[in-house]
């Protein structure tokens, strides 16, 4: 019995000791239930934030990849994959040389190489193709290490810069044109300036001569070679005259100045003309009189031939007049014109040859002097004078005129010349210096002595035998006288 009861509690105790691992096994199996449900959560809210995130990462404009040791491509964006018009699990396993042209991809290596073997993460520009376009991408490379530092690969991010190059280098362009620009700017501001102190130093200049006395105008004024007045610009008064004027006119300034009007010197037929002349000023700036002659009046009526100049002054609403008076030197013109014509008519109607012979050509030679070398006016200026004398006088003619044109006096010279025909004539040659167009040079006056020198010849043969006979005579008588 007693053995049945401590069998009894054994079984109790058992009992006991199994129904609470039981239940510790229920509770551990709720708990392990309550883990699960909280795992699947966790996996669920970890693929939603894994479906978020790869969202996010294709709708941002950045480009992503992931790169292992072996420079093979573990991840990349949706954004990446389309450039390269893959899925993006597509490009798990392949490397830059799948996927870009080989100089291209040989760079990529290099770089990637580079920062994984340094540890160095780097940011830079690169180049990037997308179909057959170039573009230009900002790269920022970052090596990938576990726990331990080590290195397990390299995180790539990268985004187009090409448009904002393309603006860069345009601001670059227009800022190298702006620069370019503000240089040419700068270039012609400093002419200007230039240009500038030059009008300001001739303004000085022109200031400083302006600064003219009332004496020293009045000195100027009075002291001209021709008559001077100031006239008002609206009706002609005369303000102001110097001493020519006075002598001009016969009248002095007292009787003139605001008294009388610049026209009243003017013949009476002429002064309509004159007065139109002056008026045109007002339309045409040249309409005034430069150096014009016109017949003016002095006091006591004589006519006085004037070259007439007005210079209009605007700003003073005056008239500057200037008269020079050409009375007497027309006078001795019209003298010297007949007495020119009456020289011409000598010379021309001459019975002696008259020339002149300059630089041992013919400067002039009458129609006398023509005749007499039986030539025709075109020959002579074209030849030299010393070719239409006769061979065997040629020398002795050069050597005179040089006499002549060294200061020798006047020589008289007879020589033979050839007409063209071929006749011969013989010429008395007066010759002397005299100055041609102010240089000097000899004049020739030649009388044609061809008969009187036939004459004397003639009459020379025709004594010649009593010449002899007297001679003979002469003999006889001397030998007798032996």
């Amino acid at each position: 019995m007693q053995n049945q009861n401590e069998g009894m509690e054994k079984l109790l105790t058992i009992e006991k000791t199994l129904m609470k691992e039981l239940n510790e096994l229920q509770r551990g199996f709720a708990e392990l239930k309550e883990l699960e449900a909280k795992n699947q959560k966790f996996i669920e809210t970890l693929r939603e934030s894994e479906k978020r995130y790869k969202i996010f990462l294709g709708s941002i404009p950045l480009r992503l990849f992931v790169i292992d040791k072996n420079l093979q491509y573990t991840y990349c964006s949706q954004t990446y994959a389309q450039d390269l018009k893959i899925k993006p699990e597509e490009i798990v396993g392949r490397t830059d040389h799948d996927l870009f042209p080989k100089e291209l991809a040989e760079k990529y290596t290099a770089d990637n190489e580079r920062i994984m073997e340094t540890g160095n993460a780097e940011s830079f520009e690169d180049g990037y193709v997308i179909g057959t376009r170039d573009h230009t991408v900002q790269m920022n490379k970052t090596p990938i290490r576990d726990e331990k530092e080590n290195i397990l690969g390299l995180l790539g991010i990268f985004w187009d810069i090409s448009e904002q190059k393309r603006k860069q280098e345009e601001l670059e362009k227009r800022g190298a044109d702006l620069e370019e620009l503000l240089a040419l700017r700068t270039a012609e501001l400093h002419k200007t300036n230039e240009r500038f102190q030059e009008e300001e130093s001739k303004r000085k200049e022109i200031e400083t001569r302006l600064r003219l006395t009332e004496e020293e105008y009045n000195t100027l004024f009075e002291n001209a070679e021709s008559g001077l007045a100031m006239i008002d610009e609206d009706d002609m008064t005369i303000i102001k005259v110097n001493k020519i004027f006075e002598k001009i006119f016969g009248i002095s300034r007292e009787e003139v100045e605001d008294q009388k009007k610049l026209i009243k010197f003017i013949p009476e037929e002429d002064q309509e003309r004159v007065q139109d002349i002056y008026s045109a000023r007002r339309t045409r700036a040249d309409a005034l009189p430069k150096g014009q002659e016109y017949w003016f009046i002095d006091k006591q009526g004589n006519r006085k031939d004037i070259s007439l100049t007005m210079a209009l002054l605007p700003e003073a609403k005056k008239v500057a007049v200037s008269l020079l008076d050409l009375t007497e030197r027309n006078q001795l013109k019209g003298n010297l014109r007949s007495l020119e014509e009456k020289y011409r008519g000598f010379v021309e109607n001459s019975m002696v040859g008259i020339a002149v012979i300059q630089d041992g050509e013919f400067k002039f030679i009458n129609p006398q002097g023509i005749e007499m070398f039986g030539r025709s006016p075109e020959e002579f200026p074209s030849r030299r004078a010393s070719e239409f004398i006769h061979p065997d006088d040629r020398e002795r003619f050069e050597l005179q005129v040089k006499r002549i044109n060294d200061g020798g006096p006047p020589q008289l010279l007879s020589l033979k010349i050839s007409e063209k025909n071929g006749n011969q004539k013989w010429l008395e040659n007066r010759i002397s210096l005299i100055h041609w167009e102010g240089r000097p040079a000899s004049l020739h006056l030649m009388t044609d002595i061809t008969d009187r020198k036939k004459a004397l010849d003639d009459l020379f043969h025709s004594v010649e035998p009593f010449l002899m006979l007297a001679k003979a005579t002469q003999k006889v008588m001397s030998i007798a006288k032996e």
